[in-house]
C-alpha cells in the first residue's frame, strides 16, 4: 500500500458545469489504470478524467453546485484528501447560448407562451419577475454571506434549489416595502396572462400541429409496408449473395493447388525420411517412452536432439524439432501434474523435481510442489471437516443431536464424568467408533492428517532452502522464505481454528476474518462432548508431539501450544461443570435410609456419594489436564486458571448445597400438584422428617465431608491455598443453608403446635370468667402442648441429638409467646379460672424448664404477671394440686417454688424439713 492521494492545487478555482479543471497534487498513481475514482463537489467525474502524470489530472466539472473538495481515489492509496476546494455555480442560460449540460428550457417556453409575437433571442434572457427596476440598487449582499445563510440554495430562477429570500437580498436589497408589494401584484397579473396565452397559442397553430401528426402517421405506414415486403433484415439477402460469389471463386483453383502440394510433400518426405530418421521418429518414440514411464530415456534423447537440431534453420527440421518440443512440453505437463498430485511420497516428489530441472522446465518446480502440498493439506483438513459436518448435520436433523450416545457412554443417567471416561478407555475400537460423537471422530482424523502430511511438507521446505532441490547454477531465493513461513503458519492456524470451531467455538475471535468459516458446527449438548474431551486432548497432544520432532520454529509451535492450553482449560471447565450438574441432580437419588452415628449424628448416603463424585472428578482432571506434556505450560501457573480453580472447586462443593435445597423444596411441594418430576422415593418419611434429615445431611457435609474433601484435593496436587479458600467459601454457603433449613423445619413444626393452643384452650366455648368449680387437673390443651413438644423432641433425637436444644428451645419460645398473647386477650377472670390458669402455666414451666430460654422465660413470666393475684389459700391449693400431679424430689420442689409466683410465707411452709412426705415417682 502506498500513500493516499493528496490534491494541493486546481486551476481554475470555480466554474460552470463543463469547465476544464487542471488538478495537481501527489500520489495519483503510476499509470492511467491506477485512477479508479474522481469526485468534484461530491459529483463523480471519473468519465471526464484524463490521467497525465502521478502529479497531474485533467477533468471537467459535471454538475457540482457550491464549494466542495476534489477527491482522488487510486488502487494503491485508496481514497485521498484535498487541501483546496472548487466552487461550482449555475450560469444563466439563454435559448441560443451553448451549454455543456442539460438546461431546463420550460421556463423560457412558458415565458414565450401567450405573447402575440415570435420570441427574440434577447427576450429569452431573464428579466426581473417583479417588474421593478434594479437601477440604484448598488448595495448587495455578498455571495459568501448568502451561502452561509441559505446553505444548498440558490437565487437563480431556473434552479431547482431556488430560494426567494436569496433572490430578494441579491437583487432588491434596497427596494422599499411598497415597491415590493407592487411587484408582487405585477407578478400575479403576469402569471394569469401566461396561463391564458398558452391556450391562445394552441388555437393559433392548430393547423401545423395536425400536419405534423399526419406526417408521422404516413411514415409509420411506409415503414410497416417495407417490413412486410422485405422482412426486418433487409440487407440479409445482399450479404448472402456476396458470400456465395466468394465460395464459387475459391472452388475454381482449389483442386489444382491441392494436387500440387500433395506431390511436393510426398517427394520431400521420401528424400529426408531415411537420412534423418532419428529426428523424424523422435516424437513417436518420446510418446512411447512416456507411456512406459521411461523418463530418463526421454531426457537423454531430448538432450541429443537439442544439441543437433536446436539451432537449425531448415523448416522441416524445425517443424519436427517443434514437435519434439511439444512432446517435451507434454512431458513437463505430465511431470508437473504428478508433482502436484497428492498424496505422494517425499522421495517421489524429489525425483520428479530433478527430472523437471533436467528438462529445463521454466519456473520453480520445487516451489510449486511446496505450494501444492500446502493447498492439499488445507483442502484435506477442510474436506474432512465438511464430510463429518454433513454427517453430524444429518444426525442432527434426525434428532440424535450429532452423536450416537444412546446405550453407549452417555446411556446411564447417573454416570459421573469420570465413570464415562473410564468406560471410553476400556471400550474396544469398534465400540469407540460406534459411540464417539462425529466431531470427536473428526478430531482424530484431522490430527492424523496433519501428523502424516505436515512432516513431508516441512522436510521439503528444508531441502528447498538448503539448495538440494535446485539446479547447480541456480541460487536459493531467500525472498520466498517469508512466504514459506506464512504457509506453515497458515496450516497450523487453520488446524487450530477448525479444532476450536468444533470443540470450543467460544474461543474463536468473533471479529476474526475466518470466524464464519470455523463457526459452522451445530450446537452440541455438553453431556455428549464433555466425556470425550480428555480423548480429544490426547489426540491433539499426539499431533503436537509429532510436530516437536520436526524442529519447527517457536512461533509455529506456539499455535498448537496455545490450542492445547485452551483445550486443557476448556476440558477443566467442562469436566467440573458437568460434575456440578451431576452433583446438583443427586437429590433424585435420595433413598432416606438414615445411618445414625453417636459422634456425628444421623445422615443418609447422599453426602458420601457427593464426596466420591467430587474426588473422582478431581483425580480425572489431575491425570488428564493438570499434568503437563512436553514443552507445555503448567496449567496451575497461569493466573487466570488459578483463580478459576478456586471458583470451580467452590461451585462443585456448593452444588450439593443446591441439591439439598432443592430436596427441601421438593419435600415442601404441594401434594395436589403434579410430582412426576420430583422423583420422591416410595420409602420417603413425612415432610418434617425429610427436612430434619436434610438439615442433618447439610450439617454432616459441613462438619465432616468438607475437611475430608480439602485433604483429598490437596493430596491430588491442587493448590492448598486455592482449596482452602474455596472450602471456606463453601462452608459459609452450607451454614446459610443450614439456617434456612432450620427455619423451614421450625415453620413446619411450630406453626401447627401454636395454632392448636387457642383452639384447644377454648374448646367447648370455655370462658375463663365463668369457671365456678375449683380445678382438679391441668387442662387438655396443656397436655396436647406437652405431647407435641415430646414428639418433636423424639423426632430430633432420632436424627441428630445435637439439634435438640436449639429446635425444642425455639418451639418452647413460640408456646410462651402464644400463651402470653392468649392470656393478655382475656378480659374477665373468675377466681376458679385464674386458679386454673396458674396451674396450667406452672405445669408448663415445670416440665419445659430444661429447654427454657430467656425469651421463653420472659414470655411465661409476662403471662403470669397478667393473671390476677392469688390469695394465700389459693397459692397453697395450687401447690398441693401441683405436687399431686407432678411428684418430685425435695430439690425439685425448691426449684419449682422459686420459679412460680408464690409468697415467701407459703414458700417457707412448704420447705420446712420433715413436713412433707414425698411419693416416689412411678416413672422417670
Amino acid at each position: 500500500m502506498s500513500k493516499a492521494p493528496v490534491v494541493t492545487g486546481i486551476s481554475p478555482i470555480e466554474g460552470v458545469p463543463g469547465t476544464k479543471v487542471i488538478i495537481r497534487g501527489e500520489n495519483f498513481g503510476n499509470r492511467p489504470e491506477d485512477l479508479i475514482g474522481l469526485t468534484i463537489c461530491g459529483v463523480d467525474c471519473l468519465m471526464t478524467a484524463e490521467w497525465k502524470t502521478s502529479n497531474k489530472i485533467i477533468a471537467r466539472n459535471v454538475a457540482g453546485n457550491g464549494k466542495g473538495d476534489i477527491i482522488v481515489t487510486t488502487v494503491q492509496g485508496s481514497r485521498g484528501t484535498s487541501t483546496v476546494q472548487f466552487k461550482g455555480y449555475q450560469e444563466t442560460m439563454g435559448l441560443l447560448k451553448e451549454s455543456a449540460v442539460w438546461v431546463d428550457e420550460t421556463i423560457f417556453l412558458n415565458m414565450a407562451f401567450g405573447r402575440k409575437r415570435p420570441m427574440s433571442p434577447t427576450s429569452a434572457l431573464q428579466e426581473d419577475p417583479l417588474g421593478l427596476s434594479v437601477e440604484g440598487n448598488d448595495r448587495k449582499v455578498l455571495n459568501e454571506d448568502l451561502e452561509e445563510m441559505f446553505p444548498g440554495c440558490s437565487g437563480d430562477l431556473s434552479s431547482t434549489k431556488f430560494n426567494p429570500e436569496w433572490f430578494l437580498l441579491e437583487n432588491h436589497y434596497s427596494t422599499s416595502y411598497d415597491d415590493l408589494r407592487a411587484g408582487l401584484a405585477y407578478l400575479r397579473r403576469k402569471v394569469e396572462t401566461q396561463k391564458m396565452g398558452q391556450i391562445s397559442f394552441l388555437k393559433t397553430n392548430v393547423g401545423s400541429v395536425l400536419e405534423q401528426l399526419d406526417t408521422l402517421l404516413e411514415l409509420k405506414c411506409k415503414f410497416e409496408s417495407d417490413i412486410q415486403e422485405y422482412g426486418r433484415n433487409i440487407t440479409q439477402v445482399l450479404e448472402k449473395s456476396i458470400i456465395e460469389c466468394k465460395e464459387e471463386a475459391d472452388k475454381l483453383f482449389e483442386d489444382v493447388l491441392q494436387r500440387k502440394d500433395r506431390a511436393d510433400g510426398t517427394r520431400n518426405a521420401l528424400n529426408v525420411l531415411h537420412r534423418f530418421r532419428f529426428l523424424l521418429y523422435l516424437p513417436v518414440n518420446i510418446e512411447r517412452h512416456i507411456q512406459r514411464g521411461d523418463y530418463d530415456v526421454v531426457i537423454n534423447d531430448y538432450a541429443r536432439a537439442k544439441s543437433l537440431f536446436g539451432d537449425t534453420q531448415v523448416p522441416l527440421f524445425r517443424r519436427f524439432y517443434n514437435e519434439v518440443e511439444k512432446r517435451i512440453d507434454d512431458l513437463r505437463g505430465v511431470l508437473g501434474e504428478q508433482l502436484t498430485r497428492m498424496p505422494s511420497s517425499l522421495e517421489h516428489q524429489k525425483k520428479i523435481i530433478r527430472n523437471l530441472h533436467h528438462l529445463e522446465t521454466p519456473g520453480d518446480p520445487a516451489w510449486q510442489c511446496l505450494t501444492a502440498q500446502h493447498e492439499y493439506i488445507l483442502h484435506l483438513l477442510i474436506s474432512v471437516r465438511d464430510n463429518h459436518l454433513n454427517r453430524e448435520m444429518a444426525d442432527h436433523d434426525l434428532g440424535s443431536g450429532g452423536g450416537k450416545m444412546g446405550g453407549g457412554v452417555g446411556g446411564s443417567r447417573h454416570s459421573t464424568p469420570a465413570a464415562k471416561y473410564n468406560k471410553i478407555m476400556m471400550s474396544s475400537v469398534g465400540e469407540w467408533q460406534a459411540n464417539a460423537p462425529v466431531r470427536v471422530l473428526w478430531v482424530e482424523e484431522a490430527c492424523e492428517v496433519l501428523s502424516t502430511n505436515f512432516p513431508d511438507m516441512w522436510k521439503l521446505s528444508q531441502a528447498y532452502f538448503g539448495g538440494e532441490l535446485l539446479p547447480p547454477s541456480a541460487q536459493v531465493d531467500h525472498l520466498k522464505h517469508p512466504r514459506c513461513k506464512e504457509m506453515i503458519l497458515e496450516l497450523l492456524h487453520v488446524f487450530s481454528g477448525l479444532m476450536r470451531g468444533a470443540i470450543m467455538p467460544h474461543s474463536l475471535d468473533p471479529v476474526g476474518a475466518n470466524f464464519r468459516n470455523y463457526h459452522v458446527w451445530p450446537e452440541a449438548s455438553p453431556d455428549q462432548i464433555t466425556p470425550w474431551l480428555p480423548q480429544v486432548l490426547r489426540h491433539v497432544r499426539g499431533c503436537y508431539s509429532t510436530l516437536l520432532t520436526q524442529d519447527l520454529p517457536n512461533d509455529a509451535l506456539d499455535v498448537v501450544k496455545d490450542l492445547i492450553l485452551d483445550l486443557r482449560v476448556h476440558c477443566l471447565m467442562s469436566l467440573f461443570q458437568q460434575t456440578v450438574e451431576h452433583v446438583r441432580s443427586l437429590h433424585t437419588r435420595e433413598k432416606w435410609n438414615l445411618e445414625v452415628d453417636d459422634e456425628n449424628g444421623g445422615c443418609t448416603q447422599l453426602p458420601h456419594i457427593c464426596e466420591n463424585v467430587i474426588v473422582e472428578c478431581a483425580q480425572l482432571v489431575r491425570e488428564t489436564v493438570l499434568e503437563s506434556g512436553p514443552r507445555e505450560t503448567p496449567l496451575l501457573d497461569h493466573p487466570t486458571v488459578h483463580r478459576d480453580i478456586i471458583t470451580l472447586i467452590h461451585n462443585v462443593i456448593v452444588a450439593f448445597a443446591q441439591s439439598l435445597e432443592k430436596l427441601s423444596q421438593v419435600s415442601l411441594h404441594d401434594p395436589d400438584e403434579d410430582d412426576s418430576d420430583c422423583n420422591i422415593s416410595e420409602n420417603a418419611p413425612g415432610v418434617e422428617a425429610q427436612l430434619l434429615i436434610t438439615l442433618s445431611n447439610c450439617a454432616f457435609m459441613r462438619r465432616t465431608i468438607l475437611p475430608r474433601l480439602s485433604d483429598s484435593l490437596v493430596r491430588a496436587s491442587y493448590p492448598p491455598e486455592a482449596v482452602k479458600e474455596a472450602v471456606e467459601q463453601a462452608s459459609g454457603t452450607y451454614t446459610e443453608l443450614q439456617d434456612r433449613l432450620f427455619e423451614a423445619y421450625l415453620e413446619e413444626r411450630v406453626d401447627p403446635i401454636i395454632g392448636m393452643i387457642e383452639r384447644s384452650m377454648y374448646l367447648g366455648q370455655y370462658d375463663w370468667g365463668k369457671v365456678e368449680h375449683p380445678p382438679s387437673d391441668v387442662r387438655t390443651y396443656v397436655k396436647e402442648i406437652l405431647i407435641n413438644i415430646t414428639h418433636v423432641h423424639a423426632e430430633v433425637v432420632g436424627v441428630w441429638p445435637g439439634l435438640v436444644g436449639g429446635l425444642v428451645g425455639r418451639v418452647v419460645e413460640g408456646v410462651g409467646e402464644e400463651m402470653s398473647r392468649l392470656i393478655t386477650c382475656v378480659s374477665h377472670w373468675s377466681p376458679a379460672g385464674a386458679l386454673q390458669a396458674h396451674i396450667d402455666l406452672d405445669a408448663l414451666t415445670s416440665v419445659l424448664r430444661n429447654h427454657m430460654s430467656q425469651a421463653a422465660s420472659a414470655s411465661f413470666h409476662e403471662a403470669r404477671e397478667i393473671l390476677p393475684k392469688l390469695a394465700a389459700a389459693d397459692e397453697r391449693y395450687v401447690l398441693l394440686h401441683f405436687f399431686k400431679l407432678f411428684p418430685s424430689t425435695p430439690q425439685h420442689i425448691i426449684t419449682v417454688l422459686s420459679s412460680i409466683n408464690t409468697s415467701n410465707a407459703i414458700r417457707k411452709q412448704f420447705t420446712l424439713k420433715g413436713q412433707l412426705t414425698f411419693k416416689k415417682p412411678s416413672h422417670p
